[in-house]
């Protein structure tokens, strides 16, 4: 199809100023008022005179005129200049008469960082951006919206000055995020009902997404609110401005990710052999063999493994696989704080790439068994038989992994439990107030609690005092029932989903599933509860329930340990096992709170009863940003949530801590599958019977906007021009009055 012949258009922006053109009729009103007729009276000398004159007359005239169409132009042209004039180039779409408000849109989810040919899709998202500012005429007023989870307005007020603008699009920087299309159109919507309120004169709307146009950023699942939803906003953003989607994607983008880094070993102690695992998978149409993954731990590189990787398609389990698992065995060599990164190689999206751990290594972990029913004689005590679980081999010397110290109730207030990674309550009856505000502020601070239930326990006592009523903080994860005693001969472990049961997985031998239960508690989980059901008995009943709260977590065991009559377990049945995959998956939430996504706050607690401690955050880019820390009794609390970026932050902690802590960062991997909607996706699945304009500009970077996307003004700077030479003017008129009247004189 031929293009469209450029037309050459010549109009005002402000057509009411034009009015004011009436002003230039005022020097002329000043000559003619001045002119004065005078008698003539004749007389000798005045012959003389007269026939002087007639030898200027001619030069005068030419001298007046000349000042009155200077001084008359001079009006013309400031008048003009206030008017704004422009001329433009359109193509099919004749110019309106309005300003323009253009809304640009700029993807920032981490897939347009694809950089296939050494410029990522955002560069050429800028660049495009760029192009059209520069291009809009005079008058016009942009805004920026930069589509990422959370979308962000980056510049709300419309600017109508380009280089302001231009400036802020430059200073973009590729979140890596995924994409929340559906609160980009709400942001768009907010910021073009505020500009009509402040600003009439823009009367035409235009919003501008450029975008890779990815499936998984811009299609919800069918049947999803979320994209009903989409289409409603889509919809009535359509009915208000005129929508031009840019596709700067393309069908046959590959890439490989990692997407899963991982310990087989929550508890990891110096010198203990460990297997850490990272997940690489192939988004691509081609199969790839021996595809890089390295280990590199603090910066340096330990091993390399070279998985190969059938092309991504719908699964078949008897087919390879576009994903392996690359699993290195690893000796730290002494405790301390360990950065371990896994990365691989071979495409053009770089940020998937790479995969970080925060791993800290100590000598053992430090669990407190209260016992709410101590007894003097060796396995009598509710938490004795806990005790030796945790600690079957006890050696002063050389302890184990787990270290297990048993203490009576007044411990609880006694004891300073920050050194703790789990607290077990065995069979206690009752909780004061300061004790259950005591195991508040513990599990606020990323501390764990598992309760033992037993005999003495009352189920009306812990709702009382545990289950959040009469504004005290519920602790429990379900509501106690009656006690069942029915005899339950064998254990559902549910497919052993959990993490806390991954180590039984493949071994029935270990007799945890034939653990009979004579006697338990009937838990109630709540509806929609964020609680989850770990073990359940023969009937279906939850034996063992967990949920996070606070910082920490809580586990409800419903059985006794220590009296026979409940369970015979702690005898045999996988007891020990148990205890330690308990508090192992109790001691690693320190380890899960060191590693978040992109987009998620992290935070920590530190021992420090002031909060002046100074405090600092470094990020991947190698920035540093002040963090203040928040008292709260004896501990001090961080939160951060700048994490824009995938990477490695330090937090540094000044005197008199004196440590630092590291998080890591990790991207959502979903939008490593660069997946291309198009444009008849984009009008089916997304916005069917939504009006929009569709440009694949992407191949014509080198070519005006206006030869894909449709008209775009290109700015002539009239009304400066015209400023300037109505200066010019004014020092001209200044000097032809002081020459003319030089001259008269």
């Amino acid at each position: 199809m031929p293009a469209a012949p450029p037309i050459f258009a010549f109009g005002f922006t402000s057509l009411p100023m034009l009015g004011w053109l009436a002003a230039a009729a005022v020097p002329i009103l000043i000559h003619l008022w001045s002119r004065q007729k005078f008698r003539e009276t004749s007389w000798a000398a005045m012959e003389y005179l007269l026939a002087a004159l007639k030898r200027k007359t001619r030069r005068l005239k030419f001298e007046q005129w000349l000042l009155l169409a200077v001084r008359t132009l001079i009006v013309v042209l400031v008048v003009l200049a206030v008017a704004e004039p422009y001329w433009q180039q359109t193509g099919l779409v004749l110019p309106s008469s309005g300003r323009t408000h253009r809304v640009l849109v700029i993807d920032g989810s981490f897939s347009m960082g694809y950089a296939p040919e050494g410029t990522s899709r955002f560069e050429q998202a800028k660049q495009l951006a760029r192009r059209i500012v520069e291009e809009s005429r005079q008058g016009d007023a942009f805004t920026l919206v930069l589509m990422s989870s959370p979308p962000r307005v980056v510049v709300g007020n419309p600017v109508f000055e380009p280089d302001d603008f231009l400036g802020e699009v430059d200073a973009l920087q590729l979140p890596h995020t995924t994409a929340d299309l559906l609160g980009t159109l709400a942001k768009v919507e907010s910021v073009l009902k505020a500009a009509q309120t402040e600003h009439s004169r823009l009367t035409e709307k235009e919003v501008y997404f450029i975008t890779d146009l990815g499936r998984t950023g811009w299609l919800p699942k069918a049947g999803s609110e979320t994209l009903d939803a989409l289409r409603r906003q889509a919809a009535a953003l359509a009915e208000s401005a005129r929508l031009v989607v840019v596709d700067l994607g393309k069908e046959t983008a590959d890439n490989v990710a990692l997407t899963a880094a991982r310990s087989r070993e929550t508890i990891i102690t110096p010198g203990q052999e460990v297997e850490l695992e990272a997940v690489v998978e192939n988004f691509g149409r081609g199969a790839r063999t021996r595809q890089p993954v390295e280990l590199w731990v603090d910066g340096r590189f330990v091993d390399r493994r070279e998985p190969d990787l059938a092309a991504a398609g719908p699964y078949d389990a008897d087919a390879p696989q576009p994903v392996a698992t690359a699993v290195f065995p690893y000796r730290f060599p002494a405790p301390g704080q360990y950065v371990v990164e896994f990365r691989t190689v071979g495409d053009s999206l770089d940020v998937d790439n790479h995969r970080w751990m925060v791993v800290p290594v100590r000598q053992s972990v430090r669990v407190l068994c209260i016992d709410g029913r101590p007894s003097g004689e060796p396995f009598r005590g509710a938490a004795d038989f806990l005790a030796f679980a945790l600690s079957p081999f006890r050696d002063d010397e050389e302890p184990g992994r787990v270290q297990a110290e048993v203490a009576t109730e007044s411990a609880l207030l006694q004891f300073d439990l920050e050194p703790f990674d789990c607290v077990f309550l065995c069979d206690v009856a009752q909780f004061t107030a300061d004790e259950v505000e005591v195991l508040d502020s513990y599990l606020n601070h990323g501390g764990s609690v598992v309760f033992f239930l037993g005999d003495q326990v009352s189920a009306e006592r812990y709702h009382r005092e545990l289950g959040g009523d009469r504004g005290r903080p519920r602790l429990l994860p379900a509501r106690l029932g009656t006690i069942e005693t029915t005899p339950q001969f064998g254990l559902d472990p549910l497919g052993y989903e959990h993490p806390m049961l991954e180590a039984f997985r493949g071994h029935p031998r270990v007799g945890l599933l034939s653990a009979p239960v004579l006697k338990y508690f009937r838990l109630i989980v709540p509806e929609n509860s964020p609680a989850q059901v770990v073990l359940r008995t023969g009937n279906g009943d939850p034996l063992i329930v967990e949920e996070p709260i606070h910082r920490g977590h809580v586990v409800l065991v419903a059985t006794s340990l220590a009296d026979p009559s409940w369970t015979p377990m702690p005898v045999g049945y996988g007891f020990v096992p148990l205890m330690q995959e308990l508090a192992a998956w109790c001691a690693g939430e320190k380890l899960r709170q060191r590693q978040v996504e992109v987009g998620q706050p992290f935070g920590a607690s530190v021992f420090a009863p002031t909060a002046d401690v100074p405090l600092s955050v470094r990020g991947p880019d190698g920035q540093t940003h002040p963090v203040r820390l928040h008292g709260d009794g004896d501990y001090s609390t961080f939160s951060y949530g700048d994490t824009t970026q995938s990477g490695i932050y330090t937090v540094r902690f000044g005197s008199p801590i004196d440590h630092s802590q590291s998080f890591a960062v990790n991207v959502d991997t979903a939008e490593s599958d660069l997946t291309h909607l198009g444009e008849e996706g984009l009008r089916r699945e997304v916005w069917p019977g939504v009006e929009f304009v569709y440009s694949t500009s992407w191949q014509h970077l080198d070519q005006p906007p206006s030869a894909a996307i449709g008209p775009l003004s290109r700015v002539g700077s009239l009304h400066v021009g015209l400023l300037y030479f109505a200066l010019g003017l004014l020092f001209l008129e200044t000097f032809l009055a002081w020459r003319f009247g030089y001259h008269a004189t």
